[in-house]
């Protein structure tokens, strides 16, 4: 129930966001709203996921599960807008 109610406060975030038409409203995003995980989302490389996210570095920091998805821009300059938007999914491309 409380996981439903956290889904539910993130899209009415966005949706309120979307609907006030800020400028640079379309890059809002919320990666993650869970007391169960944690999504980590960034435009970097990977020797700078430990600059970001500190807590990947903390030994008390523990998981299950850690899953990373990785390219090089092949045919445009990466951007925010054009970041994979998936909260669980990632691949090589061909799927």
């Amino acid at each position: 129930a409380f996981e439903r109610k956290l889904y539910v406060i993130r899209r009415r975030a966005e949706q309120r966001v979307r609907e006030l038409k800020l400028e640079g409203g379309k890059a809002f995003y919320i990666c993650s709203l869970s007391s169960r995980t944690i999504v980590y989302k960034g435009l970097l490389l990977a020797h700078q996921l430990p600059l970001f996210y500190r807590d990947l570095n903390d030994p008390e920091m523990v998981s299950a599960l850690a899953l990373v998805h990785q390219r090089y821009s092949t045919n445009t300059f990466p951007t925010w807008d054009l970041a994979h938007p998936f909260r669980f999914v990632a691949h090589n491309g061909e799927i």
